[in-house]
């Protein structure tokens, strides 16, 4: 039996072809473009890698240090109109209450009695 060839699946696992082929033995299914670069330049960024990883590396944290400052900034804000909105409620809860009390000749209908 011939064993050289290709089966095609489906994204759910569904064989869609089975192609056999005599002298069979390499499919590429999205070969690589050539490169653009000279032998030479791929030869020099390789020499220098590790340089041009310590730069990028250093930029990458950069940004992040900027997001997370960033990201900071916007709790601090969030945090600060939660406690305004919080305080705003409270005065109005106590100014609510003190007209209860008036209203009632002094006595407090906040606390209930057991």
């Amino acid at each position: 039996e011939m064993e050289n060839g290709f089966n095609i699946w489906s994204f759910n696992g569904k064989l869609l072809y089975r192609i056999l082929k005599d002298h069979f033995f390499q499919f590429s299914w999205r070969p690589r473009p050539p490169s653009l670069l000279s032998p030479e330049t791929e030869e020099e960024i390789a020499k220098n890698l590790k340089k041009y990883s310590k730069k990028y590396e250093a930029e990458d944290r950069d940004v992040s240090m900027l997001l997370s400052e960033q990201d900071r900034e916007k709790r601090r804000l969030l945090k600060e109109e939660w406690e305004s909105w919080v305080n705003k409620w409270k005065k109005y809860h106590e100014e609510e209450k003190l007209e209860r009390e008036k209203l009632r000749d002094g006595e407090v209908s906040d606390e209930e009695e057991e």
